[in-house]
Parts: C-alpha cells; sequence; structure tokens
C-alpha cells in the first residue's frame, strides 16, 4: 500500500531516522577531515574507498526503511556485510602488499574480462562498419590487458573446460588454504552475523517464497502481497548499522581516530530492536 507523509513520518521516529541521518553525516564529515587519499599506505586507500561506498549504502537503506520497504534494505544490507568482512580481512592483513595489491589488480582483471565480453557481443551483433573497427581494436586492447594480468598472477590461476582463468576470489592467494568469500567470511566473523547474510541473500534473490519471506508481513498463499510495509524494519536496521559500525572501526582505526562516540551512538540506536534478531 501506499502511505501518506505522516504515516511514514511517524513510522520513522519509531526508529530514529533522525538519529541515524545525524550519525552517517558525522561520519562523512569525520571522513572527509581525515582526508586518508592523501595518506600513505595501501590499505588506508583501499578502505578508504570502500567506506565512502558504505555511506552511499547506509543512506540507501535508511531511505528504504523509511519509505516502508525493509526487504529492499536487508537485501542492500548484504552489501555493508561483504564489505565489512572483506576489510576486516584485509585490515587483517594490511601489511601483506602482495596480498592488497592483487585486491586491486582484481578489479582490473574483472573490468578486462568484462570488456572482452562487451566487445565479443558487439562483434556479433552489429552491422555497423566503424563501430565493428572500434570493438575489434577495443577487444584486443582488452585481451592483451588481461592476458597480462594472467601472466602475471599465473601461479593463481584455476582451470576448466573453456582454459585458465583467475577465480572470483584468486586474489586471497595462499594466505587462506580456500579462496572463496566463504573461507574470509569463516576467518572473520560472528556466527549471528552468518544467519543475518543468510536473510539477507534471501531478499536479494529471487526465488519461489514469496510472501514467506517478508518482515512484518502475515503469510497469507492466496494473495499477491506487493505493497510496503512500515513493520519489519528492525532487522534490516540493526543488521546494517551493525556493518557500518564494524566498517566504521575498521576506517578509522588505521588512520588513528577515534570514532568510539559514533560506534556508543550505532549502540544506542539498534539496542530498542536486538530482540527481533533471529526470530
Amino acid at each position: 500500500m501506499d502511505f501518506t507523509a505522516e504515516q511514514l513520518r511517524r513510522s520513522a521516529e519509531v526508529w530514529n531516522y533522525n538519529g541515524a541521518v545525524q550519525l552517517v553525516r558525522e561520519c562523512e564529515q569525520l571522513a572527509l577531515e581525515a582526508q586518508p587519499l592523501k595518506m600513505a599506505g595501501t590499505f588506508t586507500r583501499i578502505v578508504s574507498e570502500s567506506y565512502s561506498k558504505a555511506i552511499i549504502t547506509t543512506k540507501e537503506i535508511l531511505t528504504l526503511l523509511y519509505n516502508g520497504y525493509p526487504e529492499g534494505a536487508m537485501a542492500l544490507s548484504r552489501i555493508l556485510y561483504e564489505s565489512m568482512v572483506v576489510m576486516r580481512f584485509l585490515y587483517v592483513h594490511r601489511d601483506n602488499e602482495a596480498l592488497l595489491q592483487r585486491y586491486i589488480d582484481d578489479f582490473s582483471v574483472k573490468v578486462s574480462r568484462d570488456t572482452i565480453k562487451y566487445y565479443s557481443y558487439i562483434l556479433e551483433y552489429s552491422q555497423d562498419e566503424e563501430e565493428l573497427k572500434d570493438a575489434q581494436l577495443r577487444k584486443v586492447a582488452a585481451r592483451k590487458e588481461h592476458n597480462k594480468l594472467k601472466e602475471k598472477y599465473s601461479e593463481f590461476l584455476s582451470y576448466n573446460k573453456q582454459g585458465n582463468y583467475l577465480h572470483d576470489y584468486w586474489w586471497i592467494g595462499d594466505v587462506l588454504p580456500s579462496r572463496s568469500f566463504g573461507a574470509i567470511q569463516n576467518e572473520m566473523t560472528l556466527e549471528n552475523l552468518k544467519i543475518l547474510y543468510v536473510i539477507s541473500c534471501y531478499r536479494a534473490h529471487s526465488g519461489v517464497v514469496g510472501n514467506a519471506v517478508r518482515f512484518g508481513t502475515m503469510l497469507d498463499e492466496t494473495t499477491l502481497s506487493t505493497g510496503g510495509s512500515l513493520d519489519g524494519f528492525q532487522v534490516p536496521l540493526c543488521f546494517s548499522l551493525v556493518c557500518f559500525g564494524i566498517l566504521t572501526e575498521t576506517m578509522f582505526d588505521c588512520m588513528d581516530t577515534d570514532c568510539s562516540r559514533i560506534i556508543e551512538g550505532v549502540e544506542k540506536l539498534i539496542a530498542p530492536f536486538e530482540d527481533y534478531l533471529y526470530r
């Protein structure tokens, strides 16, 4: 259903939307004042870029919650969780320059790989001669870049019937026995957060469960449930703010900047609703 502006405002007061927004603004200001991109250190740059994305994602989550879409907020919370897990892992290994460089280069691996796929599509379907010439040149350049990266990191290649390739989490290298997000997660997070991560994945993926996974909505298998809800904000609110808080600690700890007041603010915001978790 659609809600009036007054209904949305009253609902947001229950979970202190304004307080959450102000907390994110304080984080944003603290990060801007610290000017992390001007500081030395590979990890500082990595976590700063990740934290800027986390701030944007948290703003998006709060906007969805305000407007009555806890499912969408929970799906986006997955991004914060995954970023938090990876950043904590890299923080523990922040003195491993080879690992950090591989993590950075992984972006180039993905870009060059996807560029090859895109221009392969253009070459197959375009009828424009100029576009075809340009696509061929760009595909060759991307292939060279991709092959150069594969050669540089040949010891981390995986193999299948299509040939050798760099797996999604190849950059972990030999730091962990297994190169996967699950391996990082097992090292870096608590079991209760893993449970919430699984719940967030239900919200991000399509499937046959429909109403059965909606927050604050009674299951009715005879009726399609497509409206918003002013209930069910508790789980995505707590999950997203916990992940954002850990990211905040990771960000400012590497710069020796005190953020204890912000963490206390996160704890205060989620305290009234923690009993709703894991139900």
